[in-house]
């Protein structure tokens, strides 16, 4: 009674755990799926030394909810700017301070407007005696006193004067900056303030710009003058700061796209314990763990002297049978076929088995761990001493039925290990994958020309489906892909149409597994998304639908005692393979060249 009582407040307390487990790791599973109660286990087994440290606070959760859920951003080229330099401002200075030696003519001097005017008059008047303004004769002299006024030094001058004021503008800055939702989310409010930042201090450094060629105008109007006490120079040191903290963003951002997959992945790990974090608080979890490894403890010690009076009394009986034997190499083979013990058969009175699951009673077995036992105590019973394995035919129909691949290797090994040495050995399978290892097993130089490869298909013949036994098409020895297979019996039938109705009855359920295959690795989508898609002309869509939903579906009597049209299928061949080279031509030609050389 006591022990029933146990059983009940366990199964009861684990129970309710488990449920809770599932519910939180749905959560998770929203954020990032897939995910289940197994790997929140392993979360919670990371925070147990500090329960606290990986709770986090409201807005720290959001944040990293964004990251996990945000697209890649593409990256940024970083900012580079030319400012003007001290040789330049030098030069400036020194030429506002320069004034020039010459016969000076005082109201020129004292008028500068005047002054300009006549400079360039007097360009005009050279070599003539008339004024171009009045047709008055020119006075004895004149233009001597001009030129005197305007020395050479002084045209030198008003050239340099007009140099710099055009090289200044080449020294004004006009920078497009990126706009910060091109940033990553974290860095968006940091780089917008620093952008803000930067424009308000090129604005002003393009105004310095501004005043210093408004500076040299005036010298120009005034080249008697001293100006370098008003020349101020523009603030470069605090742009190149600016810009270095502008660039520094830049490469963060560049970094997190470089490294986004990495940074999501960081950022759910967070999520993922601050969940597991949360999910304790919630519900004591490892108070919970405790009290159950109380339990089980107890239950387990008393299911262990139940066990272990039971296992001596079968062991004195096992003994006694060479059942028992078979037991045991039944049991090697299933341990090598799913690489532990967890399925063991046990030898029991009346020379039967008893099949275990975990040492206890099995129920409800797999259709896999059916074909591993049922293998299993074929190769034992190949073992025994009425048998002669160098002359024994052994014919061995699809053993890895319902298995997953995981044990579709280690079954693989042991027929390659136990039956190398038969006489002959037929292998027959539906499954691809286990198919590729036994061919390329068989196709090994030492077994080279000793084997033979067959194809069985069903096919319809005088209105009955038979099997059709014939040698394995050169595409499917050559190549490991069912997708090649498929693709080559599509393009052998567009080379050569044929109305040869075995051809025509498969070729709607061969379309369909090759569209089902291409879209799926090209779109991610199902069939009836994908041909939207795939296929932009909508009658043709419609047709090849039609073609691969009513053709290799027996929907009713009617599409049961029809054939397709031959010059149908041609049609559907064609709109199919046009369109996979017109979306991906690449692809196209390889799969061409796949067809190409498998028909040699």
């Amino acid at each position: 009674m006591k022990i029933r009582i146990r059983e009940k407040k366990f199964l009861k307390l684990d129970t309710d755990l488990e449920n809770k487990l599932t519910n939180k790791a749905r959560e998770l599973n929203r954020i990032k799926p897939p995910y289940d109660k197994r790997k929140l286990r392993s979360a919670l087994e990371k925070i147990k030394s500090d329960l606290g440290k990986y709770c986090l606070n409201e807005e720290d959760v959001q944040k990293l909810l964004e990251v996990s859920k945000a697209s890649p951003k593409d990256k940024l080229s970083e900012i580079s700017i030319e400012t003007l330099p001290q040789n330049k401002v030098s030069e400036i200075k020194e030429i506002l301070d320069r004034t020039v030696v010459s016969q000076t003519i005082e109201r020129l001097k004292n008028n500068p407007e005047v002054n300009e005017w006549v400079r360039k008059g007097l360009v005009l008047h050279k070599g003539k005696d008339k004024c171009e303004f009045c047709g008055s004769p020119l006075p004895e002299n004149l233009l001597e006193e001009y030129e005197k006024h305007f020395s050479e030094e002084y045209e030198n001058l008003m050239r340099k004067l007009n140099m710099l004021i055009e090289d200044l503008g080449k020294y004004k800055i006009s920078t497009s900056l990126p706009d910060e939702k091109r940033f990553n989310l974290r860095l968006e409010s940091k780089y917008k303030d620093i952008k803000d930042n930067f424009e308000h201090i090129i604005n002003e450094y393009n105004n310095s710009i501004d005043k210093l060629m408004e500076l040299l105008r005036e010298k120009i109007k005034n080249p008697f003058n001293k100006l370098a006490n008003r020349l101020i120079r523009p603030d470069d040191v605090y742009i190149n700061k600016t810009l270095k903290e502008l660039n520094k963003v830049l490469r963060e951002h560049n970094d997190i796209s470089d490294n986004f997959k990495i940074e999501q992945e960081k950022a759910f790990e967070r999520l993922e314990l601050h969940y597991a974090c949360e999910f304790n608080k919630e519900n004591n979890y490892f108070d919970g763990l405790n009290r159950l490894e109380e339990l089980k403890n107890k239950k387990d010690q008393n299911t262990m002297d139940i066990e272990e009076r039971e296992r001596r009394i079968k062991e004195i009986e096992s003994q006694l049978s060479d059942i028992a034997k078979a037991a045991d190499k039944i049991n090697q083979y299933l341990t090598s076929m799913f690489g532990r013990e967890h399925i063991r058969i046990e030898a029991t009175d009346k020379n039967r088995f008893k099949i275990l699951r975990d040492g206890s009673d099995a129920k409800n077995l797999s259709s896999g761990e059916k074909t591993a036992i049922a293998f299993s105590y074929f190769l034992t019973r190949l073992e025994d001493k009425d048998t002669d394995i160098s002359k024994a035919i052994i014919f061995i129909d699809d053993p890895i039925s319902s298995l997953d691949s995981n044990h579709l290797y280690n079954t693989f090994a042991l027929i390659q290990a136990k039956l190398s040495d038969c006489h002959q050995l037929i292998v027959s399978t539906h499954n691809h994958e286990f198919f590729n290892l036994i061919k390329e097993w068989f196709k090994d130089k030492e077994l080279k020309g000793k084997c033979s490869f067959y194809l069985n298909e069903r096919i319809t013949k005088s209105g009955d489906e038979i099997s059709d036994i014939r040698a394995l098409p050169k595409t499917l020895f050559e190549y490991k892909s069912e997708y090649h297979f498929l693709f080559s019996k599509i393009k052998s039938f567009a080379d050569n149409p044929s109305t040869d109705y075995e051809s025509l009855y498969q070729l709607p359920n061969i379309i369909r597994r090759f569209l089902e295959a291409f879209i799926g690795f090209k779109y991610s989508a199902g069939l009836k998304n994908g041909l939207h898609q795939l296929i932009g002309n909508e009658s043709d869509r419609i047709k090849v639908e039609r073609f691969v939903h009513e053709f290799s579906h027996q929907r009713d009597l009617n599409r049961s005692v029809r054939f397709c049209d031959a010059s149908e299928c041609k049609s559907i061949v064609d709109i199919v393979l046009k369109s996979v080279e017109s979306k991906d031509s690449e692809h196209y030609k390889t799969l061409e060249n796949v067809y190409h050389n498998a028909s040699r």
